[in-house]
């Protein structure tokens, strides 16, 4: 039972709880936590006690499949962060790779531009010892040397001049190109020094870049790797549950028939006994219905305290079948061994093992409120009586987790004519 549950079997329960509030409530998102949480203890207990009865086999086999469905979930998610990083990688490896290409280009640019450059003075350079050489040749151009020549001079005072000027203009030109080209060689160089530390940091980024891109493409890769294997292990349990499911299918088909079978016995003792009285006064006074008086409801002795049962009788939806099962009886908290004694004296129909209910003793009560009143205890792990008479609040075997079971508990049923009702009809 709930109460006492064995670690394995309370984990199975709880994952299979999980899995029945995952599968309502993956999309939507309580907006107090604090009721979310109420709600969630509140079906975790009452999923438990649906598993009551339930066989450990299909228990474990659910709560396989919901820890690989939550892990198969899980790993979707992980993926997609994965597969996000990954792109996120590559986009900025690309956008690293585009921007050294642009760098080199400049770097090329500034390169090729101080080669011409370089080039270019060589040439002006030239030009400017040529003019100087001709200034030198022509005894220099100050205004005091070229007075002095025109005075002297025989020639063309005009012509002189002219000559002069020309020449000035030139020196001045190539002295100006000259200037021009060095300050042009200038900001190139430094141009060409911002291209290079600008390379040499994009070449580092790069680097990391492919590191990051790789790192996240072998994630990214570990991730498919470990949905994939998941998924496997579903499709796996899914067969293996389908499985476990046929057969609790099965049980539940053989506890029916169970159920008929005790019906008929039942009520064939009921007819037997009605033939005795007819030949028996001792019989017939036993057997006669005995009508208790109204204001005594508690007929039956409770197996323990009413406030204690953890599952109660009447319909609900079985968590893993998913099909409307009926609670025949009540549960007690019983760990394994606890004593049962009787509720109310009877004749012990049978004290057997076998069937749904694993080791059980079935107790007719006769006649009581004009009804054939007999009791069920269920899941015992020994007996103590195994047939005859028993009285009232006597020993008749020890609680256990036999049949289709979770936990170690006491089911106790009760039956009118046949037919389960609730106990609590008769225990208060």
């Amino acid at each position: 039972m709930r109460g006492q549950f064995s670690s394995k079997v309370r984990v199975a329960a709880t994952v299979v709880v999980a899995a029945t509030l995952f599968s309502c409530t993956a999309v939507a998102v309580a907006d107090d936590p604090g009721a979310h949480k109420s709600k969630v203890d509140k079906s975790i207990v009452a999923t438990q006690q649906d598993l009551d009865e339930t066989t450990v086999a299909l228990t474990n086999a659910a709560s396989a499949l919901t820890k690989t469905d939550t892990a198969v979930a899980g790993a979707r998610v992980t993926l997609t962060k994965k597969q996000g990083a990954l792109t996120t990688s590559l986009n900025y490896q690309k956008g690293v790779a585009s921007q050294l290409t642009a760098a080199r280009a400049a770097e090329n640019k500034s390169q090729t531009v101080l080669t011409a450059n370089a080039t270019a003075q060589t040439k002006t350079r030239v030009l400017v010892g040529g003019v100087a050489r001709a200034s030198y040749m022509a005894g220099g151009l100050g205004k005091l040397e070229l007075t002095l020549e025109l005075l002297t001079s025989n020639k063309n005072v005009t012509d002189e001049m002219s000559l002069a000027d020309i020449v000035m203009r030139q020196q001045n030109g190539v002295l100006n190109e000259l200037g021009s080209q060095q300050a042009t060689e200038k900001a190139a160089n430094s141009r060409l020094t911002a291209a290079r530390i600008r390379v040499g940091m994009l070449k580092v980024a790069a680097d990391n870049a492919v590191t990051a891109a790789t790192t996240a493409r072998n994630n990214a890769k570990a991730a498919q790797t470990r949905l994939t294997n998941l998924q496997t292990t579903q499709r796996k349990q899914t067969s293996a549950l389908a499985v476990q499911k046929t057969a609790e299918l099965k049980t539940l088909k053989a506890e029916k028939a169970e159920s008929a079978r005790l019906l008929k016995v039942l009520q064939a003792r009921a007819v037997a006994r009605a033939k005795a009285a007819h030949r028996s006064a001792l019989t017939a006074s036993a057997a006669s219905p005995r009508f208790l008086p109204v204001n005594d409801s508690h007929f039956l002795a409770s197996p323990g305290p009413v406030s204690s049962i953890t599952s109660g009788f009447g319909w609900r939806m079985h968590p893993i079948l998913h099909i409307m099962m009926l609670h025949a009886g009540v549960d007690f908290p019983f760990p394994c061994g606890t004593p049962v004694y009787a509720a109310a004296a009877g004749l012990v129909v049978e004290a057997t093992g076998g069937g749904p209910g694993g080791n059980h003793v079935v107790i007719d009560h006769g006649y009581v409120h004009g009804v054939n009143l007999a009791t069920e205890y269920e899941h015992l792990s020994r007996f103590v009586v195994h047939g005859g008479h028993v009285a009232k609040g006597q020993l008749i075997a020890y609680s256990g987790t036999t049949g289709r079971s979770t936990g170690c508990h006491l089911h106790f049923a009760t039956l009118e004519n046949g037919r389960y009702v609730n106990p609590l009809r008769w225990i208060g």
